[in-house]
């Protein structure tokens, strides 16, 4: 890493990568969602369920890519309290009421489900609308995180606590547990004891995102952390795969978003796609349509869930259709793409583009 005076202010061209990930983001939680879509209707050892297990394992980095990107900008701009929650936090909740609430009309309508299921969805949201709560609780922590931001060194004490607690011991106590049901549960109440909840959740993300946008790498590091993220992949298909197998049921330890495999994974990704940007000439065309795109993505993130689903209602169309090698791509590319038109439509709507 650069030293003190290398951490520089990278935002002066709207930091174009930003916009990319975002994209890239929103199309990996697409796969991932679509490769979920038949993971439990099939045994963990069957061929189906392995192609599940690599498109599911390959795209985990996108939720922590989002998070970081959040923090790269949020961090980096002139966010006081009030702005925070007039602008940003009351547009999420906006947001929320108005998919959560078309989300729970489809259910009573399609499903036929109870106006208390109803009412239950309609409050917790879709399966995917838990990055909302999720975005509105770091959104609310925004004004204490910036005090340390200034401090390079105060950052890396802050994201070096975020990789002990939030990922290597909850990991680390999670195998013990695996061999050792009193090891683990042990441990974990060790841990327990401490009471230290400050830097855990997406905290260590959000403000990693805002580091390592902040930091020029070299490339020998950058090297380092390439290997490490091709090693977090690895991990995450490798160890699914053989814990499912050896439990006979699907093991999601490795997925979580929280976990040592899956963060490697996101850093990789976010420094090579930064690497990738950095220095490039990009043309007013590309840059346009990146833009548009990016700000389409949040809706397009929104609905994707609801194009799947009637895709699969209607047609019949879903991840075991056709031979999952070609169906997880070829559905993801389609509900990506209806997904962005029907964000594009929203957004020209003069009663809908504040909260789509």
């Amino acid at each position: 890493m650069s030293s003190e005076g290398n951490l520089k202010d990278n935002f002066k061209d709207r930091t174009l990568y930003f916009d990319f990930l975002r994209v890239l983001a929103t199309l990996a939680v697409v796969i991932l969602h679509v490769s979920a879509q038949k993971y439990h209707k099939v045994g963990v050892d069957t061929w189906e369920w392995q192609v599940f297990n690599v498109y599911d394992s390959i795209v985990r980095w996108s939720v922590p890519i989002f998070v970081m990107i959040s923090g790269a900008l949020f961090l980096n701009g002139n966010h006081d309290i009030k702005k925070i929650y007039k602008k940003n936090i009351a547009r999420i909740i906006l947001s929320f009421v108005f998919w959560s609430a078309l989300y729970a009309a489809v259910s009573i309508y399609v499903s036929h489900c109870g106006w208390k299921q109803a009412f239950k969805e309609f409050f917790l949201g879709h399966y995917h609308m838990w990055f909302l709560y999720m975005i509105v609780g770091l959104y609310m922590i925004v004004p204490l995180v910036k005090m340390i931001t200034p401090s390079r060194r105060h950052m890396e004490y802050f994201l070096a606590l975020a990789l002990l607690f939030t990922f290597i011991v909850p990991q680390a106590i999670a195998v013990i547990s695996l061999k050792s049901s009193f090891g683990g549960s042990l441990a974990k109440k060790m841990v327990g004891y401490l009471s230290f909840y400050f830097t855990l959740g997406y905290a260590g993300y959000f403000v990693a995102g805002y580091y390592l946008s902040k930091t020029e790498i070299s490339k020998r590091v950058k090297n380092i952390i390439y290997i490490l993220g091709i090693c977090g992949f690895a991990v995450t298909i490798v160890c699914t795969s053989l814990l499912s197998v050896w439990g006979q049921k699907a093991d999601t330890m490795f997925y979580g978003n929280l976990t040592v495999n899956v963060m490697l994974e996101s850093i990789a990704v976010f420094i090579f796609i930064k690497d990738i940007f950095s220095g490039r000439a990009v043309s007013n065309k590309a840059k346009k349509a990146l833009r548009v795109l990016s700000k389409y993505s949040f809706g397009a993130y929104l609905v994707h869930a609801l194009v799947l689903e009637e895709l699969e209602r209607l047609f019949g169309l879903h991840a075991l259709s056709f031979s999952p090698f070609v169906s997880v791509p070829v559905i993801s590319v389609v509900v990506f793409v209806i997904s962005f038109v029907i964000s594009g439509a929203l957004n020209h709507a003069p009663l809908l583009r504040k909260i789509v």
